[in-house]
């Protein structure tokens, strides 16, 4: 099969293997202790030799099945030097995908096409495992998974239906020690796209895909005619799987859901008594707890059949937004521009300020902006950034999160923002400290100096609308249950911390309820 041939228009990989090299039957080297893009180098030339001309079938498998097994960790390594992107550019961050997708690409490509010379369970199970690893490269740039793999996909899994082994256990690939199937493989692919990735930061995509792939032999494939799942796909197409919801499928469609998986992820997702937030690590200690708890709930949300997966509808909008991101950004940009009283806290911050960004709207509507992000953006930008958007050439000021990202082929990224509040204030709350609770100064210390003082943006606070008030601040000064002073208007008001909305790398968006007086 000629397969994905559409990324040989679109990439530029300096990284690509000679014509050439090493034998295809020689074993990969030992490349584990290796800087990980020069060890895909290395890969995919051996690659190169192994889906040469005259190449028996079954050497070409060993051989492929040998430079998959080899490249795993070192695909894994530049992925995590892609989420980190400690260089902190743009350039740097292109270059670790380019390098990524670059070899993922033709080990994919030489996977299915030895697949399709000679389809049986190990071939089709390694063949599906490179589609999701090269569609999981694309949904974390925010890019469209393209047509042609679903194509590829639905027909390695047509063809192991045919061929009456679709079922048929095997070792899997990512992990010797279990098994998984075609059917399996094919529906942790599935599962990864339906899972509205475009709403997730990278490092989220990555842990839904860690999520999927221990979940997938729980997940369900119905038999043809068969329409009960919340997900569909159509065999032999080119089109992604989606929520069966609405939409109209052709009578081939095959339906799929989370099974099973669903109620094992909600167990998971259920924290012991007592344990604490940033203990929750259950899908390992490289990603931090706050992103794990929020893909386990946007997975728990996204799975259902009733799933919130259509975006809102835009209005088209013209003008330009000024940016700035971070939490501690967003506050200074709000107590400097809008509150001129927070002015001495503000400064306090050894940063320097960075400057403003400048994107162009592109459309508005239900609560949400829309704006092409600005190239030296691309470096931060995410789901979940927490972002402050002056418009208006300074008149209006509000605050958002970014909520959805999408790349289109043309390079361009589009950012849809859901604007939390278009009249926010920088505030400061003081902790009030408990009877009896072990500190090093007096409650009284505390007020004088502000020794308790928290930086927090006010979102909405209407005492009299008997509606919890919106609250982001720093997360290591949300407690829930916490009791906060405000001043507000010349008076003291009491808010409890209730639960939090939303965690982001930086911050929490929480609500509280207002108290009386401590006594």
């Amino acid at each position: 099969m000629d397969v994905l041939d559409w990324v040989k228009k679109r990439m530029d990989d300096p990284a690509a293997p000679q014509k050439g090299g090493p034998a295809a039957t020689d074993a990969p080297p030992n490349l584990r202790g290796a800087n990980p893009v020069t060890a895909l180098v290395e890969l995919g030339t051996r690659l190169e030799a192994a889906t040469g001309a005259g190449a028996d079938p079954k050497a070409r498998s060993t051989a492929l099945a040998a430079i998959q097994n080899a490249s795993a960790v070192h695909v894994a390594a530049l992925v995590t030097q892609y989420l980190n992107n400690a260089a902190g550019t743009q350039a740097a961050r292109e270059a670790s995908w380019k390098s990524l997708v670059g070899f993922q690409f033709r080990l994919t490509q030489a996977l299915c096409a030895s697949a399709g010379a000679q389809l049986t369970p190990e071939s089709a199970v390694r063949a599906l495992s490179a589609c999701r690893i090269l569609a999981k490269l694309h949904l974390m740039h925010y890019a469209t998974v393209p047509g042609r793999l679903w194509h590829v996909a639905y027909n390695l899994h047509a063809g192991a239906e045919k061929g009456g082994f679709a079922t048929t256990p095997m070792h899997a690939q990512s992990d010797p020690r279990t098994m998984t199937t075609v059917e399996q493989e094919l529906l942790r692919l599935l599962m990864l796209q339906v899972s509205a990735p475009d709403l997730l930061a990278p490092e989220e995509i990555e842990l839904a895909d860690r999520i999927v792939e221990g979940l997938g032999a729980e997940f369900t494939l119905r038999q043809p005619g068969v329409a009960d799942n919340p997900f569909c796909f159509e065999p032999g197409s080119e089109h992604a799987p989606r929520p069966a919801k609405g939409q109209q499928p052709a009578g081939t469609a095959r339906y799929f859901g989370a099974g099973m998986g669903y109620g094992s992820l909600e167990r998971i997702g259920r924290q012991p008594n007592g344990a604490k937030p940033e203990d929750f690590k259950p899908f390992g200690k490289d990603i931090a707890p706050s992103a794990q708890l929020n893909t386990v709930q946007h997975l728990l949300a996204f799975w259902r059949a009733d799933s919130p997966h259509a975006p809102p509808a835009h209005e088209p909008a013209t003008g330009r937004v000024q940016v700035v991101h971070g939490y501690g950004e967003v506050w200074r940009d709000f107590s400097l521009t809008r509150h001129g009283g927070e002015l001495s806290l503000a400064a306090t911050s050894p940063n320097v300020p960075r400057p403003a960004e400048s994107w162009q709207l592109r459309g508005a509507g239900a609560g949400e902006l829309a704006a092409e992000v600005a190239q030296d953006s691309r470096s931060w930008v995410k789901c979940g950034a927490l972002v402050g958007l002056s418009l208006r050439d300074g008149a209006e000021h509000w605050v958002g999160i970014i909520r959805r990202l999408h790349a289109r082929p043309d390079g361009g990224l589009q950012a849809n923002i859901a604007v939390l509040s278009r009249a926010p204030q920088a505030r400061t709350l003081r902790r009030v400290l408990k009877t009896g609770e072990d500190r090093p100064f007096t409650e009284a210390a505390s007020k004088q100096f502000g020794m308790s003082s928290v930086r927090a943006l006010m979102l909405a606070h209407d005492a009299n609308a008997g509606q919890p008030a919106h609250f982001v601040l720093p997360p290591e000064s949300w407690t829930g249950g916490r009791l906060f002073e405000l001043e507000k208007d010349s008076e003291l008001h009491y808010l409890r911390g209730l639960q939090v909305v939303r965690r982001g790398d930086d911050y929490v968006l929480a609500t509280f309820e207002e108290v009386p007086a401590p006594g």
